[in-house]
Protein backbone atom coordinates (compact mmCIF):
# COMPACT_ATOMS: atom_id res chain seq x y z
CA UNK A 1 0.00 0.00 0.00
CA UNK A 2 2.48 2.37 0.77
CA UNK A 3 4.39 2.20 -2.83
CA UNK A 4 0.75 2.95 -4.13
CA UNK A 5 0.22 6.09 -1.78
CA UNK A 6 3.95 7.20 -2.61
CA UNK A 7 3.21 6.92 -6.32
CA UNK A 8 -0.01 8.62 -6.33
CA UNK A 9 1.56 11.81 -3.92
CA UNK A 10 4.21 12.18 -6.52
CA UNK A 11 1.52 12.05 -9.35
CA UNK A 12 -0.84 14.76 -7.17
CA UNK A 13 2.58 16.52 -7.14
CA UNK A 14 3.44 16.83 -10.84
CA UNK A 15 -0.11 17.75 -11.47
CA UNK A 16 0.28 20.42 -9.37
CA UNK A 17 3.49 21.81 -10.90
CA UNK A 18 2.16 21.24 -14.44
CA UNK A 19 -0.96 23.45 -12.89
CA UNK A 20 1.34 26.06 -11.39
CA UNK A 21 3.34 26.35 -14.47
CA UNK A 22 0.84 26.83 -16.58
CA UNK A 23 -0.98 29.37 -14.46
CA UNK A 24 2.76 31.34 -15.11
CA UNK A 25 2.35 30.74 -18.48
CA UNK A 26 -0.74 32.76 -18.74
CA UNK A 27 0.48 36.84 -17.74
CA UNK A 28 3.46 36.04 -20.16
CA UNK A 29 1.25 34.67 -23.34
CA UNK A 30 -0.96 38.01 -22.77
CA UNK A 31 1.53 40.07 -23.01
CA UNK A 32 2.83 39.18 -25.66
CA UNK A 33 -0.54 39.02 -27.82
CA UNK A 34 -0.61 42.54 -26.42
CA UNK A 35 2.12 43.60 -28.36
CA UNK A 36 0.57 41.89 -31.85
CA UNK A 37 1.55 44.56 -34.89
CA UNK A 38 -1.17 46.84 -36.16
CA UNK A 39 -1.07 47.68 -40.06
CA UNK A 40 -1.66 51.34 -41.15
CA UNK A 41 -1.30 53.55 -43.92
CA UNK A 42 0.72 57.07 -43.46
CA UNK A 43 1.22 60.17 -45.92
CA UNK A 44 4.85 61.30 -45.81
CA UNK A 45 4.84 65.01 -45.02
CA UNK A 46 7.83 66.17 -47.68
CA UNK A 47 10.08 65.01 -49.80
CA UNK A 48 12.66 62.51 -49.19
CA UNK A 49 15.96 62.36 -51.59
CA UNK A 50 18.80 60.93 -50.64
CA UNK A 51 20.72 63.93 -52.87
CA UNK A 52 19.82 66.21 -50.07
CA UNK A 53 19.13 64.35 -46.82
CA UNK A 54 21.57 64.29 -43.99
CA UNK A 55 21.68 61.42 -40.92
CA UNK A 56 19.92 62.83 -38.28
CA UNK A 57 17.09 64.94 -40.34
CA UNK A 58 13.44 64.31 -38.62
CA UNK A 59 11.26 62.45 -41.38
CA UNK A 60 7.57 62.85 -40.58
CA UNK A 61 4.40 60.96 -41.64
CA UNK A 62 0.62 61.79 -41.20
CA UNK A 63 -1.85 58.26 -40.45
CA UNK A 64 -4.28 58.26 -42.76
CA UNK A 65 -6.90 56.32 -39.93
CA UNK A 66 -6.87 55.59 -36.71
CA UNK A 67 -4.57 52.77 -35.21
CA UNK A 68 -5.33 51.07 -31.87
CA UNK A 69 -2.32 49.98 -29.36
CA UNK A 70 -2.02 48.14 -26.69
CA UNK A 71 -2.62 51.13 -24.11
CA UNK A 72 -3.39 53.44 -26.45
CA UNK A 73 -5.08 54.89 -29.93
CA UNK A 74 -3.48 57.14 -32.49
CA UNK A 75 -6.22 59.11 -34.31
CA UNK A 76 -6.11 59.94 -37.95
CA UNK A 77 -3.64 62.58 -38.70
CA UNK A 78 -1.21 61.69 -35.55
CA UNK A 79 2.04 62.02 -37.11
CA UNK A 80 4.60 59.45 -37.58
CA UNK A 81 8.08 61.14 -36.26
CA UNK A 82 11.50 59.75 -37.30
CA UNK A 83 14.88 60.28 -38.58
CA UNK A 84 17.28 59.65 -40.82
CA UNK A 85 19.71 57.24 -39.29
CA UNK A 86 22.09 56.86 -42.70
CA UNK A 87 22.20 58.29 -45.86
CA UNK A 88 24.67 57.42 -49.00
CA UNK A 89 23.54 59.29 -51.86
CA UNK A 90 24.41 58.05 -55.63
CA UNK A 91 27.94 58.69 -56.64
CA UNK A 92 28.83 58.25 -60.53
CA UNK A 93 25.22 56.33 -61.49
CA UNK A 94 25.84 54.24 -58.09
CA UNK A 95 23.43 53.03 -55.76
CA UNK A 96 22.05 54.98 -52.86
CA UNK A 97 20.27 54.52 -49.47
CA UNK A 98 18.45 55.95 -46.86
CA UNK A 99 18.02 54.17 -43.32
CA UNK A 100 14.64 55.26 -41.58
CA UNK A 101 13.49 54.84 -38.03
CA UNK A 102 10.26 56.07 -36.89
CA UNK A 103 10.00 55.75 -33.09
CA UNK A 104 7.58 58.22 -32.16
CA UNK A 105 4.09 59.74 -32.60
CA UNK A 106 2.36 62.77 -32.05
CA UNK A 107 -1.11 62.82 -31.15
CA UNK A 108 -2.93 66.52 -31.87
CA UNK A 109 -2.67 67.74 -28.11
CA UNK A 110 1.16 67.64 -28.38
CA UNK A 111 1.35 64.14 -26.57
CA UNK A 112 4.58 61.90 -27.73
CA UNK A 113 3.86 58.36 -27.67
CA UNK A 114 6.64 55.96 -28.12
CA UNK A 115 6.18 53.26 -31.03
CA UNK A 116 8.22 50.28 -32.80
CA UNK A 117 7.47 50.80 -36.68
CA UNK A 118 8.64 49.27 -39.96
CA UNK A 119 8.01 50.06 -43.15
CA UNK A 120 6.10 47.23 -45.25
CA UNK A 121 5.61 49.00 -48.22
CA UNK A 122 5.33 52.58 -50.09
CA UNK A 123 3.15 53.90 -53.26
CA UNK A 124 2.38 56.76 -54.98
CA UNK A 125 -0.16 58.91 -53.36
CA UNK A 126 -3.85 57.79 -54.20
CA UNK A 127 -2.70 54.57 -55.12
CA UNK A 128 -4.92 51.39 -54.28
CA UNK A 129 -3.05 49.15 -51.90
CA UNK A 130 -3.55 46.16 -49.87
CA UNK A 131 -2.24 46.20 -46.42
CA UNK A 132 -0.05 42.80 -46.00
CA UNK A 133 -0.81 40.48 -43.67
CA UNK A 134 1.49 40.92 -40.37
CA UNK A 135 3.84 38.67 -38.54
CA UNK A 136 6.40 39.07 -35.83
CA UNK A 137 9.31 37.25 -37.89
CA UNK A 138 7.82 39.23 -41.59
CA UNK A 139 10.74 40.31 -43.74
CA UNK A 140 10.21 42.48 -47.18
CA UNK A 141 13.10 42.15 -49.68
CA UNK A 142 12.10 44.33 -52.60
CA UNK A 143 14.02 45.27 -55.19
CA UNK A 144 14.35 48.74 -56.45
CA UNK A 145 11.30 49.34 -59.34
CA UNK A 146 8.29 50.78 -60.19
CA UNK A 147 7.16 54.01 -60.65
CA UNK A 148 9.51 55.53 -57.62
CA UNK A 149 12.39 53.45 -58.81
CA UNK A 150 13.15 52.33 -55.01
CA UNK A 151 13.13 49.56 -53.16
CA UNK A 152 12.95 48.39 -49.76
CA UNK A 153 14.49 45.85 -47.26
CA UNK A 154 12.93 46.07 -43.24
CA UNK A 155 12.88 43.56 -40.97
CA UNK A 156 9.88 43.43 -38.01
CA UNK A 157 13.12 42.09 -35.56
CA UNK A 158 15.33 44.93 -36.78
CA UNK A 159 15.88 48.12 -34.47
CA UNK A 160 15.45 50.74 -37.52
CA UNK A 161 12.23 51.16 -39.70
CA UNK A 162 13.55 50.30 -43.08
CA UNK A 163 16.04 51.32 -45.61
CA UNK A 164 15.11 52.13 -48.97
CA UNK A 165 17.80 51.64 -51.81
CA UNK A 166 17.87 52.95 -55.79
CA UNK A 167 20.30 51.86 -58.43
CA UNK A 168 22.48 54.56 -60.60
CA UNK A 169 20.21 57.33 -58.93
CA UNK A 170 19.08 58.59 -55.68
CA UNK A 171 16.75 57.12 -53.69
CA UNK A 172 13.61 60.21 -54.16
CA UNK A 173 10.20 59.79 -52.36
CA UNK A 174 7.33 62.54 -53.72
CA UNK A 175 5.50 64.99 -50.44
CA UNK A 176 2.54 62.57 -50.22
CA UNK A 177 4.10 59.20 -50.55
CA UNK A 178 1.82 56.65 -49.05
CA UNK A 179 3.47 54.43 -46.38
CA UNK A 180 2.39 51.10 -45.46
CA UNK A 181 3.41 50.55 -41.49
CA UNK A 182 3.71 47.66 -39.10
CA UNK A 183 3.16 49.16 -35.70
CA UNK A 184 3.27 48.33 -32.70
CA UNK A 185 3.69 49.82 -28.94
CA UNK A 186 7.70 51.16 -28.56
CA UNK A 187 9.90 50.02 -26.02
CA UNK A 188 9.18 51.47 -22.70
CA UNK A 189 6.04 53.04 -24.35
CA UNK A 190 6.82 56.39 -22.43
CA UNK A 191 5.07 59.35 -22.94
CA UNK A 192 5.78 63.16 -23.09
CA UNK A 193 4.38 66.56 -24.37
CA UNK A 194 6.30 67.46 -27.50
CA UNK A 195 7.47 71.48 -28.66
Amino acid sequence: MKPFVKYLGIAATALALTGFVAAEDTPRNNTASSDQLVAATAELQHELDAKTAKQGDAVTAKLSQSVHLTGTTLPRNTLLIGHIDTVEASQNKGASKIVLTFDQARLADGKQVAVKSTVVGFYQAGSQQVLPSLSPDMQINQRPSGSHGAGLISSVTDSNSGTLSANGSNVHLSKGTELQFALTSGAGSSSSTGN
